[in-house]
């Protein structure tokens, strides 16, 4: 299992036409949890991976967390976002860390890209805080 950080912009990036904000996820986690998402490149993620919503307004803070339904398929309609991802969001997790965000600083991420593997030090915060 493979453990990844998602970044969202709630002024640029929209999840079923709404802002992709943490208010958004947490509304979108209890009432229609399964996603379909965009990526730039195929990431080498599996089912059961945990893909980790890092928001980066306001307060940069990984907020909620979803798990990998299949491998990443290409979707050659869009180069800009080659790729798509089905998730599920996890309910119980993700109401946690709404309440109880992991900051950008405890993430211990530098440069910030789409997707990015999460660091071993990390893991331990997320995994505590998600009640996982």
């Amino acid at each position: 299992m493979q453990d990844w950080i998602y970044i969202l912009n709630p002024n640029k990036d929209t999840l079923d036409e709404e802002p992709s904000d943490k208010e958004t996820v947490c509304h979108l986690a209890r009432e229609d949890p399964e996603l379909d998402l965009w990526l730039s490149r195929r990431n080498r993620m599996y089912p059961g991976d945990r893909l980790w919503f890092f928001f980066s307004q306001p307060g940069s803070a990984v907020a909620a967390v979803a798990e990998v339904d299949n491998e990443p398929q290409e979707n050659p309609d869009n180069p800009d976002f080659a790729y798509r991802v089905d998730v599920t969001l996890l309910l119980e997790p993700t109401a946690l860390l709404y309440g109880n965000p992991v900051s950008r600083d405890e993430l211990e991420l530098g440069q910030v890209r789409s997707v990015q593997k999460v660091k071993p030090g990390a893991l331990k915060v997320l995994l505590e805080r998600a009640g996982l």
